[in-house]
């Protein structure tokens, strides 16, 4: 699935995972011969807790449904019951991108994990998306990568994180794909070399990123602080009405997801 490749995802076995930054240190100073070495306070950044939700659906079906069956009704509906389960899981996830303009639920440092405003614990902001919303193209991309280029750290002091990943709805797979693979510069006859290529982007395209014109880099995944833990992976369950002779099944799982830091990934809404 796409989760994995634009998000990181990690097991857990706590009811809650807590997270937190370091704010890094300045510069280092030079050091006069014999004389004592500068130390700088090691600062905290930002905290983050992450309480996995429940997730349950199920049906019922009777005892003669399942004697009688003919046709695999019952086996697709175990099927169908996965499929929502797939569903929403990668729906809950694909919002961590679809709202992250928006949303403050949740965040780390009051503001939406893309944003021009990110308050550094040193003074000043960062920035992960672009001054002015534009949709994806040779500039916009140039603009972006620019924008991740000064990515700086709480201190001030430059990241040096660069784009592994183009992350695009599926409406935009194409045009993604002739930016960073065309041989030549894309959208024009001339003989100008495709700079991207050298950027080795890997594009890949979630159709459930709901906004047709918003488009993502990221680092990968490892790297980044766009987070997932499962606390319990999806099950079928089974249990009997002694009753009514009715089989109840039912799907489960437990996860949750979040951001604990904006830094190592960056978008634009579109224009």
């Amino acid at each position: 699935g796409v989760v994995p490749s634009v998000i990181r995802v990690k097991d857990t076995d706590k009811m809650i995972v807590r997270t937190t930054t370091i704010a890094s240190f300045g510069s280092v100073p030079i050091k006069a011969e014999g004389a004592d070495a500068a130390f700088d306070e090691l600062a905290q950044g930002y905290d983050k807790a992450y309480q996995p939700d429940t997730y349950e659906l199920g049906f019922k079906t009777s005892k003669e449904a399942l004697d009688d069956e003919q046709e695999e009704v019952v086996s697709d509906a175990g099927r169908a019951l996965g499929q929502s389960m797939d569903f929403t899981y990668n729906t809950d996830h694909a919002n961590l991108y679809n709202d992250g303009f928006t949303s403050t639920t949740g965040s780390p440092d009051t503001v939406a994990i893309f944003s021009a405003s990110h308050p550094l614990i040193g003074g000043g902001n960062g920035s992960n998306t672009l001054a002015t919303a534009a949709d994806l193209s040779v500039q916009s991309m140039r603009d972006l990568m620019n924008v991740v280029a000064d990515t700086v750290d709480d201190a001030g002091k430059l990241l040096h994180w660069r784009a592994k990943i183009l992350l695009v709805p599926y409406e935009l797979s194409w045009l993604a794909k002739e930016l960073v693979r065309s041989t030549g510069k894309p959208g024009t006859a001339d003989n100008d070399i495709n700079a991207f290529q050298d950027d080795d982007l890997r594009v890949v395209a979630w159709p459930y990123l709901t906004d047709a014109d918003a488009w993502f880099l990221l680092d990968e995944p490892a790297n980044h602080n766009l987070r997932s833990y499962w606390r319990e992976k999806p099950n079928i369950l089974h249990d009997w009405n002694f009753i009514s002779s009715t089989m109840l099944v039912k799907a489960r799982a437990r996860w949750i997801r979040s951001w604990s830091d904006y830094k190592r990934v960056a978008g634009s809404p579109g224009a």
